[in-house]
């Protein structure tokens, strides 16, 4: 599973089902760095993957951030950094997928706020969303070709999610949380009904 956390990874396999993904660079080069934030109005950082766990069995967490371009200096060249432009949001959405099943929230948080998952989450505002089709092909393959059966995607949304091209895959957890959404008991419905399916076929 490890592999298919690696958000390159996942970018490239997006664009190869047909998803829209924001443009992406990945560089230690500070030029390079300064020139495509010369090409967006604004550019947020983002990790490779989650971090592991510490000796105590917890993950941190570096969220993502809208950063600065005159910050970019040599120091850039220690290591390859993951940049993005900032997609003009008005909101997003988490898609669960568990087997054939497909669960969609779309996410308000207050204003301003870039990463959802950073800070209070009693102020995050959810109601379903319908997934258009094609985008749920495109997830149904793309867990197909990691050989998963489960996965949290994320999408930036920049209209009302009737058409494909509202949506912006962001990224997929193959080891999403999903205990705190509103559709909580039906995903662990959908949970059971494949560990029952998969005992059943074992028996």
């Amino acid at each position: 599973m490890t592999h298919a956390e690696f958000k390159p990874m996942q970018l490239r396999r997006f664009t190869e089902l047909g998803l829209q993904v924001p443009p992406t660079l990945v560089t230690n080069d500070a030029d390079a760095a300064r020139s495509f934030a010369d090409q967006h109005e604004h550019v947020v950082y983002k990790t490779f993957r989650g971090l592991p766990q510490d000796e105590d069995g917890h993950a941190g967490a570096i969220w993502t951030q809208r950063v600065d371009r005159s910050t970019f200096d040599e120091s850039l060249c220690l290591t390859a950094h993951l940049f993005q432009a900032e997609i003009p949001k008005i909101g997003d959405v988490r898609v669960t997928v568990v087997g054939s099943r497909v669960f969609a929230q779309r996410i308000t948080a207050p204003a301003g706020v870039i990463d959802w998952r950073r800070g209070d989450w009693d102020q995050l505002v959810h109601f379903s969303i319908a997934v258009p089709a094609v985008i749920e092909r495109a997830l149904s393959s793309y867990l197909t070709s990691f050989g998963l059966v489960f996965g949290c995607f994320d999408f930036a949304l920049t209209g009302d999610g009737c058409s494909p091209e509202d949506w912006w895959a962001i990224e997929c957890n193959p080891n999403g949380q999903w205990g705190w959404l509103p559709d909580a008991p039906a995903i662990t419905e959908a949970f059971a009904d494949i560990l029952g399916t998969e005992g059943t076929g074992s028996s």
